[in-house]
């Protein structure tokens, strides 16, 4: 027994020093992985020396042909301001909003991801986070946003040392400058251009509160897009300020009241056609990535106010064609249990922005009524008026207010949408510069350049240049063309019979006639009559670099050429017969002060005085009476001429005035058809109209000069020589 009890002692003994044994290399383990994984994390870790010294990236300054900064080139969209230009009220909002004990806590601050917890419980949803912003500064310089505990804890080190390293006023100035504010620009200098069109310096407390409720979604707070939830967003700051001892109620009660402007654009950091072609046109000369490397003032061609003209004639344009033949689209559709949701998010929006006539809104399709659909836009009823009914109950679609009924309830029209495209260049016809470039509806969706790069058809906008050739040759705007069908060879067997626009035809008719209501069988004869071969000279001697080939069909616009040279052409008529130079930068100069390229005015004679005198009787035609007829309205003397290509693929119109010319184009970058009837006098026509209307009041007034000469006796045609010939039909008007 008692060596029974011996050997049990034993085996617990042995035993119990097995589990101690297990249990202290297990300690040891659990030692060793934690100092290796803190050693790994430590020797991971990056510097934030770099920090100490940063420093604006090159900026590289655009100016319009008045002067005025219009566009600025910075490497990440972020501009550096010291410490002191950014105003206390704005250094005071930011930390209402983001971290309002920044300057009583180190890195990290555990009573505030304490009070973060618990108000997020409260709230039930993320209304605070913990982050310091020494925490937010690592994030977003060094770290980046990936979410992981091995970040927190880096970022949590890193928040330390940079305390060490940097003061309080470094620290909060890094993160002013860096901080993302949406729209593709970071900190609060760019945020300020963006949003308010001024200087950081110079917003206002209420300004400034407004930007620092954007930094905890900017998708989702940009007043540019959502007023009504950046507003509850400012008010919570002011809120926050009140309580933080920033402000006092009386201030906040001002800040409050203030109506603050947002500007609809983003000002000099916007993106457009224009800027893309001065940057392209900088690093074809200058190399790639110069613009990275050094900054420069650049003084342009563009005239700011026209080109923003230009990109609302445009996009209100192609509006208006869509309205007759775009598709029905809806946004999203939403179960009934969420419209109560939509309809107080959309209510916010519109106190801010109400109702009004031509302003198009988010609508909720409530049901079908007689003259359509009854609508919510926001809390308030509406009424959707069609004829016909593609839509359900809980569809959130787009609508165009077209005013009120009798009950004073808004009405709407659905918006609607296809992928149609749109142009436009406007030219001095002096100078040469070109003041305003659209190369689509919108360069961040398409930033193609649908006016300098694309090649069209140019239909019968391409006419003016075999008029203008047989003026040369010694006819007159009274001279008198054949308007007949008439069958051309074309090999094999086949013919080709140009046809007009409408299938009418005068037998005989006067040039000036035949070009303003576009005669395409009566141009094919002249083209006939005077030979392909000088119609190539002329183009060339304007300026005009396009290919154009050897057939009959090129009377009707069959060459493929860029708008920006179909609307230099058209430049050689206006000044009087002189071919210019596109300039679209007229200087630049280095850091230094030195001048690496100037750009002056270019013209050479093209076209006798008395031709281009000519030229602009003919193509006053079609703007008093032929197919643009209504151009003329606009008040101004003006001249042009309509293009259309086969299947309605191509719709344009170029036009001008003593000063300046215009082209505007409109088409599908798939080449499918605008639709019948969808001519250049219909879709080009009131883009045009809409633009020049608007600008040519800044020009000196007075018609083109008017030079009388006498045409030579005979006309000496190349009639009878066989063409190769293409067959294109309707093109034409």
């Amino acid at each position: 027994m008692k060596k029974d009890k011996k050997k049990k002692k034993k085996k617990k003994s042995s035993t119990g020093k097995i589990y101690k044994y297990l249990l202290v290399l297990l300690v040891a383990s659990a030692v060793l992985f934690v100092a290796a994984f803190i050693f790994f994390i430590i020797n991971d870790i990056p510097s934030v020396v770099a920090l100490k010294d940063l420093k604006n990236k090159p900026v590289t300054s655009v100016y319009d042909v008045n002067d005025e900064l219009t566009y600025l080139f910075v490497p990440d969209n972020r501009v550096f301001v010291t410490y002191k230009r950014i105003p206390k009220h704005v250094r005071a909002a930011f930390l209402a909003a983001e971290d309002a004990d920044f300057f009583k806590h180190g890195g990290v601050d555990p009573m505030g991801i304490l009070r973060a917890f618990i108000k997020n419980v409260a709230y039930g949803r993320m209304a605070q986070g913990g982050s310091t912003i020494t925490q937010q500064v690592i994030k977003s310089m060094i770290l980046g946003p990936e979410k992981s505990l091995n970040r927190k804890i880096r970022e949590a080190i890193l928040a330390y040392k940079l305390e060490n390293y940097l003061s309080k006023n470094e620290i909060l100035n890094l993160y002013l400058n860096n901080i993302y504010m949406g729209h593709g620009v970071y900190g609060v200098e760019a945020a300020s251009q963006v949003y308010f069109g001024k200087h950081v310096w110079n917003i206002t407390p209420a300004e400034a509160a407004l930007l620092a409720g954007i930094v905890q979604a900017p998708s989702r707070y940009t007043p540019k897009r959502h007023p009504g939830n950046a507003r509850m967003r400012q008010e919570y700051v002011i809120d926050q300020m009140v309580e933080k001892k920033f402000i006092s109620e009386k201030a906040k009660q001002q800040m409050l009241k203030e109506k603050i402007d947002i500007r609809e654009d983003d000002g000099v950091f916007a993106d457009s056609y224009y800027k893309d072609h001065i940057l392209r046109y900088v690093e074809a000369r200058y190399g790639k990535g110069v613009l990275s490397r050094k900054g420069l003032k650049i003084y342009a061609a563009v005239d700011r106010r026209m080109q923003k003209t230009a990109e609302d004639a445009i996009k209100r344009g192609l509006e208006v064609y869509e309205r007759r033949k775009g598709e029905y689209t809806v946004l999203y559709h939403l179960g009934q249990k969420k419209w109560d949701d939509l309809k107080r998010a959309e209510e916010r929006d519109r106190k801010l922005v109400p109702v009004s006539k031509g302003r198009t809104c988010s609508l909720l399709v409530s049901e079908r009524i007689k003259e359509g659909y009854a609508v919510f836009v926001g809390e308030q009823k509406a009424v959707l008026k069609m004829d016909t009914h593609p839509f359900k109950p809980g569809d959130v679609v787009k609508g165009f207010c077209t005013g009120e009924d009798r009950k004073k309830t808004p009405v709407f029209e659905a918006v609607r949408s296809l992928k149609v495209e749109g142009a436009l260049v406007s030219l001095d016809v002096n100078l040469g510069y070109v003041y305003a470039i659209v190369g689509g509806r919108d360069f961040e969706r398409s930033p193609y350049n649908r006016a300098t790069v694309a090649k069209v058809q140019a239909g019968s906008a391409f006419k003016p240049f075999i008029y203008v050739t047989a003026l040369k040759k010694g006819y007159t705007p009274d001279s008198v063309l054949h308007d007949e069908p008439k069958s051309y060879s074309t090999g094999m067997g086949r013919s080709w019979t140009p046809r007009n626009y409408d299938g009418k035809y005068q037998g005989d008719i006067s040039m000036r006639d035949a070009i303003a209501y576009s005669k395409n069988a009566a141009t094919v004869r002249l083209l006939e009559e005077i030979g392909i071969g000088p119609v190539k000279e002329t183009i060339r001697d304007i300026g005009i670099e396009a290919d154009i080939e050897d057939n009959l069909s090129i009377a009707l616009g069959s060459s493929n050429i860029t708008l920006l040279e179909l609307v230099k052409g058209f430049a050689a008529f206006a000044n009087g017969g002189y071919r210019i130079k596109p300039i679209f930068v007229r200087r630049i100069v280095d850091q230094d002060g030195t001048v690496l390229e100037e750009n002056a005015a270019l013209k050479e004679r093209a076209l006798p005085e008395e031709v281009a005198s000519s030229m602009n009787i003919l193509l006053k035609g079609p703007v008093q009476y032929g197919t643009a007829k209504g151009a003329s309205s606009i008040g101004y003397p003006v001249a042009g001429k309509t293009g259309t290509t086969s299947n309605y693929y191509d719709a344009l119109f170029v036009g001008y005035s003593p000063h300046v010319a215009t082209g505007v184009w409109v088409g599908f970058d798939a080449r499918a058809s605008l639709g019948k009837g969808e001519s250049g006098g219909r879709v080009c026509l009131p883009i045009w109209m809409n633009f020049m209307g608007s600008v040519l009041g800044r020009f000196p007034g007075g018609d083109f000069p008017e030079v009388s000469w006498t045409a030579p006796s005979g006309v000496t045609g190349e009639g009878g020589t066989q063409y190769n010939t293409n067959t294109i039909e309707g093109m034409g008007r």
